[in-house]
């Protein structure tokens, strides 16, 4: 009779251990799950370029759900002493931002100079930006995306092949 209790409750702890390995693989699959739902990576990077006369530092900061960029938020300065060339960056930004959100839509942006600094607040929305486009465009972009939307390994790519450092 020793024997059957014995075993039963062999069978029990069993039963025990399997449910609680159980409700651990379930939930470690729910943390991978989720973690590449939503996702935000910031990337950034300085550029000392004082020998032309200015420092640009760049923060890229990346959302993403299920691995797929959903939008882009870009800020962008670049001090300097020398108001001509600030002046100059101010309207290239300015021009290229333009011609972008003409071109693929997706883009809100804001230029400001002041105070030595030329800043950028760019944000791009993928769900408005014509990706086949851009790439049509742009070729070598084809290779950060898939089916036609920007992948966030893609666009971590990008922004490191720039020189930014992707946490």
């Amino acid at each position: 009779m020793k024997k059957i209790t014995l075993n039963k409750k062999l069978l029990m702890n069993n039963k025990v251990l399997f449910g609680i390995a159980g409700a651990a693989i379930v939930l470690l699959l729910l943390l991978l799950i989720l973690q590449n739902i939503n996702k935000t990576v910031t990337c950034s990077s300085t550029s000392d370029q004082s020998k032309n006369g200015y420092i640009l530092s760049t923060e890229y900061v990346i959302k993403s759900k299920n691995k797929i960029v959903k939008s882009v938020n870009i800020k962008e300065t670049i001090t300097s002493k020398d108001e001509k060339l600030l002046s100059n960056f101010e309207k290239q930004f300015k021009e290229q931002y333009e011609y972008n959100k003409k071109a693929y839509g997706g883009y809100k942006f804001k230029v400001t100079n002041k105070n030595g600094k030329v800043t950028t607040n760019v944000e791009i929305d993928y769900s408005k930006f014509d990706m086949e486009k851009f790439t049509t465009n742009n070729v070598a972009m084809k290779q950060y995306t898939k089916n036609n939307k920007l992948t966030l390994e893609g666009a971590k790519k990008l922004y490191e092949s720039t020189g930014a450092t992707c946490k």
